[in-house]
């Protein structure tokens, strides 16, 4: 019976994986942070400076003219929030977001699902839903602009009325809206498309078994199929629709009258017109804050719906 002798373990070298792998972490260990330098310092100088200076602005009485500035507090704040027209601006706001994100859920809904089957004809359709993400929204501002004119305007041409439809508040807001659900519903569109096709097939071959009908089929099985989807796109939508601009300069620089002021051309309207960086970093502080307490609401949201066994 011969008994073997037991092997030492070798101590790792150089050219041992377990050697490369603290040659690695020794010398290169800084090289992913090398790498990312470049993103780091874009990232510094586009949000988190301006942030910095924009929150300090907001305690200080900052003017664009230059001059003395003084720390003044919360009166910046004061001022904001108990301005009438920083409030109404608010709500105005609000019920911008909420009416054109539900037009454009709903009219994403209605689109997606014919668009889901996968026909050379939904693909060219498809494509074509991508020509107002080609647009850059201040272009898409002066054509709607141009459209609208009441002299030679295509739209009341088409209709055959005379409508000045930027200089009375119902219409102002029905082109504004109308703008934002055009350049936006086919982004909804291609999200629903591509949950759509997620859904499995076997759920969809049992409801037809069961004889469920279409408006049955989809309420029970497609929908509960969609709703992370529909979640995610109503996120989105929210926070980009708080940050419209351009649409509203163009069309009607909150006109008629006040009417259509946002808090966003209202910071604009502050910041460069009354030339109060202060009260207008106030202004953009608060609007923060909403959308910080808006935004994890809306994601705790989408986290029951996407764990629907969890709820």
């Amino acid at each position: 019976m011969s008994t073997s002798t037991p092997t030492r373990p070798r101590p790792a070298g150089p050219h041992s994986p377990a050697g490369a792998g603290a040659a690695a972490r020794g010398p290169r260990s800084g090289r992913p942070w090398l790498l990312m330098a470049p993103a780091l310092v874009v990232l510094l100088l586009m949000t988190v400076f301006p942030a910095v200076y924009l929150l300090r602005a907001s305690f200080r009485d900052e003017n664009l003219l230059g001059g003395r500035t003084d720390w003044v507090g919360l009166e910046n704040y004061a001022f904001v929030l108990t301005d009438p027209v920083a409030r109404q601006s608010l709500l105005t706001t609000l019920a911008f977001v909420a009416v054109s994100v539900a037009l454009q859920v709903g009219l994403g809904m209605l689109l997606a699902m014919p668009l889901a089957a996968r026909t050379r004809a939904n693909t060219v359709g498809t494509l074509l839903l991508l020509v107002p993400f080609a647009i850059t929204p201040a272009v898409s501002g002066l054509v709607f602009r141009e459209l609208l004119n009441p002299n030679y305007g295509w739209v009341n041409h088409y209709l055959g009325i005379g409508t000045e439809w930027l200089a009375q508040p119902v219409t102002a807001w029905v082109a504004l809206v109308g703008l934002e659900v055009w350049a936006w519903t086919p982004f909804v569109v291609l999200i629903l498309i591509a949950g759509r096709q997620a859904v499995p097939s076997e759920p969809l071959e049992a409801a037809a078994l069961d004889g469920a009908g279409r408006w049955q089929t989809f309420r029970h099985v497609v929908l509960p199929q969609l709703m992370p989807f529909l979640a995610i796109a109503v996120v989105l939508r929210t926070i980009q629709a708080f940050k419209t601009f351009d649409s509203f300069k163009i069309l009607t620089n909150g006109g008629p009258g006040e009417a259509t002021e946002i808090v966003n051309l209202g910071i604009h309207r502050v910041a460069l017109q009354s030339f109060r960086i202060g009260a207008a970093s106030a202004a953009a502080i608060l609007l923060l804050i909403v959308l910080s307490l808006l935004v994890p609401a809306m994601l705790r949201v989408i986290g029951r719906y996407a764990r629907p066994e969890e709820a």
